[in-house]
This record gives structure tokens, C-alpha cells and sequence, in this order.
């Protein structure tokens, strides 16, 4: 299910837990499907590179922007579908955080090379932990047309959409484990069952913020 960040070595009490939610994660955020219906959150949709035209995601009024927003913690909300350049990462615990840094600068330079603007901060998703590490996705949100196809690694596509659960983090992204055990401990106590993804989109650039000051919305789709 989710918590990524919970190093065995380092915290041995949460063995049980960490393996339920590692084979919750194990299937892979790829194996999402779109729920038309039901409200769930969606995995992207392939996106054909050749000719994309996009055009942001207007406000309906009903949230603010994300550097705006108000704290939250297990509040129902949406995660509205944006287009995205992504580019798939994996990464140790250790070096989790570079790993992500370097994955999004990489991003930004396939979005100027292919002549996009960026329009937002960008969301992490998460599909795979084990014990040794995890598997991500770093995407940024963009705006404008490209007749040309990404280079191997980069995928154009669209941002996961649907209800699912808010929970804010701020400061250093390597002291999150206690907000993932939060967040375990409601789900558990609410008897509710995530999907096998989560999402986490940043309100502060974690490209140039102090790592003391990153303020994280972590997005948990329910099933």
C-alpha cells in the first residue's frame, strides 16, 4: 500500500507492517485502471508524442492551487488530470530524495529540449517498495504543442485523477516515516484499503527549498 520510507535496519518493530504495504505496492502502479464511474484515481493513459496539444486544467473554484491550499490529514479530496512528462526512477533509501531531484531535472530538461513550458510543481509516484528501495515516477505538469517523440526513459501522459485521501507533510522529506505511520494507523483504524499507488505532490519546489521546508501534499487513492 504506501509506506516508503520505513528502512528495516533502521526501524525493526515495523517489519510486519512494511511487508503488508510492499505487497500491497508490489503489482505497480502501471496495473491502475481508469474507473470512469466509480471516482477511483486513474492510472494515465498512453499518450501518442507525435502531435500534443495540451491546455492547463481551468480552476472550478471547488480547490485552491496546491501552493495555496490548507493543511490536511485523511480529508476527502480530487486530483485533477493534468498532462505530464514523466521519466521512471528507482532509487535506494539512502539516496532517495537526490535520486528524485535529479530525476525531475532531468524532466525539465526534456520539456525545454521538446519546446514545453512547465506550468505547476511536480508530483512523485510512487509504484513499487521493498526493503531495498523503490520505484517512482517523476512527473511535471506542462502546456504547449510537440511534433517530436520524447527520448527513451520519458513518457508523455496524463497525472492520476480521482477521489482519494489528503495527507499534508512538512520538513525534511527523510523524516516522513512518522506521517506514513500516521497514515497507516488511519486507514487500519478506519478499516479502509488502499490502492497500489500513492502520490505525492509537492507545494514547495524540491528542486531549489531547504530540505527543512518542503511542504508535501501525499495523496492516498481508497479501493
Amino acid at each position: 500500500m504506501l509506506l516508503r520510507f520505513f528502512r528495516l535496519r533502521h526501524q525493526p518493530r515495523l517489519l510486519p507492517r512494511f511487508l503488508l504495504l510492499a505487497l500491497v505496492l508490489g503489482s505497480g502502479f502501471a496495473h491502475a485502471q481508469p474507473q470512469p464511474d466509480g471516482g477511483e484515481m486513474t492510472a494515465p493513459p498512453v499518450v501518442d508524442p507525435k502531435r500534443v496539444i495540451t491546455e492547463p486544467v481551468a480552476p472550478d473554484g471547488s480547490q485552491p492551487a496546491p501552493g495555496e491550499r490548507q493543511d490536511g490529514f485523511g480529508e476527502q479530496g480530487d486530483m485533477k488530470p493534468v498532462a505530464v512528462l514523466q521519466k521512471h526512477g528507482e532509487a535506494g533509501w539512502e539516496d532517495g530524495f537526490e535520486a528524485i531531484v535529479q530525476a525531475l531535472k532531468d524532466v525539465d530538461a526534456e520539456l525545454k529540449r521538446l519546446g514545453l513550458t512547465p506550468t505547476a510543481l511536480p508530483l512523485i509516484i510512487y509504484t513499487k517498495t521493498d526493503d531495498a528501495g523503490f520505484d517512482f515516477e517523476a512527473a511535471v505538469p506542462f502546456t504547449g504543442a510537440t511534433t517530436s517523440k520524447p527520448q527513451e526513459g520519458f513518457e508523455l501522459a496524463a497525472s492520476p485523477a480521482g477521489k482519494a485521501m489528503r495527507f499534508t507533510h512538512r520538513g525534511a522529506y527523510d523524516a516522513m516515516d512518522p506521517t506514513y505511520e500516521q497514515i497507516a494507523n488511519l486507514l487500519d483504524a478506519k478499516d479502509l484499503e488502499a490502492q497500489d499507488y500513492y502520490v505525492e505532490e509537492y507545494r514547495t519546489d524540491p528542486r531549489t527549498s531547504s530540505a527543512d521546508d518542503l511542504v508535501i501534499d501525499i495523496w492516498v487513492p481508497l479501493k
